[in-house]
C-alpha cells in the first residue's frame, strides 16, 4: 500500500475517497487502488496527567508546583484506542502520508500528534482544503503541498496546547488547595482562556449590578432641506 490519506473524521474520509476511487469499506478505512484513507475521530491522543510523569503527583500539593514536564506526553484516548491501532497498523505498511486534516493549526496537530506517536518516519505531504465538495478536493489533490511546509503550524498548535496544561493543571491545583485550606469543598478550575472570559463576564455582571440610573438628554433638531423637512439626533464624538 504505497500512499495512505489520514482524514480527521469520517465523513471528511468519505468524500475524499470517493474522489479517490477508495470505496471499498476496511476495518476503521477505505480502500482504492494504491491507496487507502483512514481517519481520526477529532483528537486520538490526549496529554498525559502529572501522575503519568511521576505518580507522587496524584497528591495535589503546593509544594509540587510548579509541574513542568521534562519530556511532554500523549496517551491515547480510551475510547479510540480502536482506532489508533487501526492507523498504527496503517502507517507499517505505506510508504507515504498525506495529511488530509482540516486546514487548520488544530488540524495539524490531529494529524501530526499521530504520526509522531506512531513512530512513522516515511514521506510526509498535505492536502489542503478549504471545501469538501468533489471540484475543491480535486484541485487539493493537483497541488499536495509537501508535509514541511506546515510543520510550524503544528508547532504552534503543540505550544498552544502545551500553555494550556502548564496553566490549567498549575494554577488549578494552587487555587484549589488555598482555597480547601480556607474551608472550600471543591475544584477552582482555572484556564488559560476560560478564566479570563469568566472574568469579563463577572466584571460585567458586576457593573450591571451596581448600575445606578442617571438622567439625561439627548438633543434633537427638526431641520428643513431643499427636500423637505426632517429630524435630526446628535451624537457625540
Amino acid at each position: 500500500m504505497p500512499r495512505l490519506f489520514l482524514c480527521e473524521k469520517p465523513n471528511q474520509a468519505r468524500d475524499i475517497g470517493k474522489v479517490l476511487g477508495a470505496t471499498r469499506r476496511g476495518n476503521g478505512c477505505l480502500h482504492g487502488d494504491d491507496v487507502t484513507v483512514t481517519w481520526a475521530v477529532g483528537h486520538l491522543l490526549e496529554q498525559a496527567p502529572p501522575d503519568a510523569y511521576d505518580p507522587a503527583l496524584k497528591r495535589w500539593s503546593l509544594d509540587s508546583l510548579p509541574i513542568r514536564p521534562a519530556q511532554w506526553k500523549n496517551i491515547v484516548r480510551k475510547d479510540a484506542a480502536k482506532q489508533f491501532k487501526v492507523i498504527q497498523g496503517l502507517l507499517k505498511q505505506c510508504s507515504e502520508v498525506v495529511v488530509a486534516t482540516d486546514a487548520d493549526r488544530e488540524g495539524e496537530v490531529i494529524g501530526r500528534e499521530i504520526l509522531d506517536a506512531c513512530h512513522y518516519r516515511g514521506q510526509v505531504s498535505r492536502l489542503w482544503l478549504s471545501a469538501l465538495d468533489e471540484t475543491s478536493i480535486r484541485k487539493g489533490l493537483a497541488s499536495i503541498r509537501p508535509g514541511e511546509s506546515t510543520v510550524s503550524l503544528y508547532q504552534a498548535g503543540l505550544g498552544r496546547s502545551r500553555a494550556d496544561w502548564l496553566v490549567g493543571m498549575n494554577l488549578t491545583r494552587a487555587f484549589t488547595v488555598l482555597a480547601q485550606q480556607q474551608g472550600f469543598d471543591g475544584v477552582l478550575s482555572v484556564g488559560r482562556v476560560q478564566t479570563p472570559v469568566l472574568g469579563i463576564v463577572v466584571r460585567r455582571d458586576q457593573e450591571i449590578a451596581n448600575f445606578v440610573p442617571k438622567p439625561f438628554w439627548e438633543v434633537l433638531a427638526n431641520l428643513q432641506a431643499h427636500g423637505g423637512a426632517f429630524q435630526a439626533k446628535w451624537v457625540p464624538s
